[in-house]
């Protein structure tokens, strides 16, 4: 699966007021539907989770990794933005602690989804 990354700095402001939020112990996870008629994607790991860019590097390479491999993200949410933010819990946390911690969120999102369409 290719992302279609958010880089802009306005797409991430706009994030801010996001209808969908969700949060364990590694990551925020922000999403909200658009009109570009894709899923993006959008990462962040601040400077207050660590000073060292090679630390906020790999973790991010990670998060990316993690929504990469997740196989149904972009079928489920089609024109959709998401950002995925990084927590200071998360450096401390294995890579399969992450992969967890992301699922949890989709899961988290999967049950708000179906509790609006039973409505």
């Amino acid at each position: 699966m290719t992302l279609t990354r958010m880089k802009r700095h306005f797409d991430f402001v706009e994030m801010r007021d996001a209808p969908f939020k969700a949060f364990t112990k590694s990551f925020v996870l922000q999403m909200r539907p658009n009109d570009k008629g894709q899923t993006r994607f959008g990462f962040t790991v601040s400077k207050k989770i660590s000073k060292r860019a090679v630390v906020r590097n790999k973790l991010r390479r990670q998060m990316r990794e993690i929504v990469r491999l997740s196989p149904t993200l972009q079928q489920k949410y089609p024109s959709h933005d998401l950002i995925l933010i990084a927590r200071e819990e998360a450096l401390q946390r294995p890579y399969a602690q992450l992969t967890q911690d992301f699922t949890y969120l989709l899961t988290h999102f999967h049950k708000m989804d179906d509790e609006k369409n039973s409505d």
